[in-house]
């Protein structure tokens, strides 16, 4: 690929192809497919406070457009979005990595990957950007705020204009779904690294490599306090809009409602009955063994799982929505309404007490049954790590264990190569992200493939362009060894 005097790429007659690749896949899906309402989409078109509003209101937006015909306007907002979206995603990896035509290509094969796959290994089978549910426009959204943290780490600055921006992106992405708050750790784990990295730095140029009270004051300097300030806000700030949101829709000052229902179904799943004695309250404890007799009638606990780390995280999915909606949520509500006389035509209330009694049910078993948590929650993460890069099966799973191995020992020499290597702080952020979205989804659900899928492309083009450095680097050195030797 050619470059010009300023530095930028210049526009090459195949740069076009790409696009026309995504708008005929997202053309196709758009115009053969139609709009699949899912167990979500109620709760968001009716701006219900177990759902983050930003899906709602865009729900919202299109209903005002177009009453009769909003689900098809989303859809079609959702496939449209996807070929911007993902043309810009390969415009920046093409711009930064240099990438030749065949390159973008590839590159642009993976990124329809997390939309190919769904339909086919799902056992949902949803076409992402058809579905009326968040990730109909999350997996469009996430590569683009992934760019922005690429950004930040190429500026090198822990507090400026990329900084602030990627913390926007990541903002928007937490309103639409609370899954994505781990980015938010993400981002001050990013900063605080480049704070760190350049305060060593400011002290070495000052020669005082050894002085430890000199680099705690040329890391402070370099936004320490502001990092964790602009965490904090963030946070803040999305707890209050929300709230506000739900104030304004339901008149109800709350939070996002159902956290705790959903890890409580996990805590359920590894009880024994006896583990009932710990809940001090006589009727919420004679509620436990409703809900645990049911269940386990149904074998809907982790004694009933078969053998094998995956196999136990397979019995563990299928029980969970079954353990939170049906042999959890309806006893609770049917006590609710005896007890505090909170029936469905007040439903919003009712959900709120419904997630109370999962939390004091949760604070009142996990000591008991911490031990089989732990247990299951490593056969859970470990799932979610398979799905993250490849699709569960016998070989696939010892494939995902293989070339998760290859990103870390790559990462590794790149970093130790000497060189400034591009490629390595990239799969380095999507390491860490991997590791934080799997640990953090599996502590409220289970590791569905839908939810794990968002860092697969960006998995594979880290890798493809690290191998892609190790091997200009291996290159080089047999090059320099040829001339020395004047061969």
């Amino acid at each position: 690929m050619e470059v010009i005097k300023s530095g930028g790429m210049r526009k090459n007659k195949t740069d076009f192809i790409p696009v026309c690749i995504f708008i005929v896949v997202f053309g196709f899906l758009f115009l053969t497919g139609e709009p699949t309402y899912a167990g979500d989409t109620f709760q968001h078109e009716n701006q219900m406070i177990m759902r983050e509003p930003g899906y709602a209101l865009l729900i919202q937006l299109l209903r005002f457009l177009s009453p009769q015909k909003y689900y098809w306007l989303l859809i079609a907002v959702q496939n449209l979005l996807a070929i911007v979206a993902d043309t810009m995603v390969l415009s920046f990896m093409r711009r930064r990595f240099s990438l030749r035509f065949p390159e973008s290509l590839l590159f642009t094969g993976i990124l329809l990957m997390p939309h190919l796959m769904t339909p086919i290994l799902s056992s949902a089978h949803l076409v992402l950007t058809n579905a009326l549910m968040t990730e109909g426009i999350l997996f469009s959204l996430y590569p683009l705020g992934f760019i922005s943290l690429l950004k930040m780490i190429e500026a090198g600055k822990a507090i400026g204009r990329e900084s602030f921006c990627t913390m926007g992106w990541f903002f928007l992405l937490s309103m639409i779904r609370g899954q994505m708050m781990v980015l938010f750790v993400v981002w001050f784990l990013v900063a605080y690294v480049l704070a760190v990295k350049n305060g060593i730095q400011e002290t070495n140029k000052a020669a005082e490599k050894g002085n430890t009270f000199v680099l705690a004051e040329n890391i402070g300097r370099q936004g320490l306090i502001a990092i964790l300030t602009v965490f904090i806000i963030a946070f803040a700030a999305r707890s209050v809009l929300i709230r506000g949101y739900n104030f304004l829709e339901q008149g109800l000052f709350v939070g996002t409602v159902s956290g705790k229902a959903m890890s409580f179904a996990n805590v359920l799943y590894v009880t024994d009955r006896e583990d009932g004695e710990a809940i001090k309250d006589d009727a919420l404890r004679a509620l436990f063994y409703e809900i645990y007799d049911n269940a386990d009638a149904a074998q809907m606990n982790y004694k009933y799982a078969p053998s094998g780390l995956l196999n136990r995280a397979a019995h563990h999915e299928q029980c969970h929505d079954e353990l939170n909606f049906t042999y959890f949520a309806e006893p609770t509500k049917q006590f609710l309404k005896q007890t505090q006389g909170l029936y469905v035509d007040r439903f919003q209330e009712l959900m709120i007490a419904v997630d109370q009694i999962a939390g004091k049910l949760s604070t009142a078993l996990m000591p008991e049954v911490l031990v089989r948590y732990l247990r299951n929650y490593i056969s859970v993460i470990a799932l979610g790590f398979v799905r993250t890069v490849s699709y569960e099966s016998t070989l696939l799973t010892w494939y995902a264990v293989f070339i998760y191995l290859v990103a870390v020992v790559l990462t590794v020499k790149l970093f130790k190569s000497g060189k400034k290597s591009q490629a390595a702080p990239f799969m380095a952020v999507v390491l860490l992200t991997i590791i934080g979205n799997v640990c953090a989804t599996a502590l409220m659900v289970q590791c569905i493939s839908r939810y794990m899928i968002y860092n697969l492309p960006l998995f594979y083009m880290a890798g493809f362009l690290e191998l892609r450095e190790l091997t200009k680097i291996k290159r080089e050195r047999k090059e320099n060894k040829c001339s020395i030797w004047g061969i």
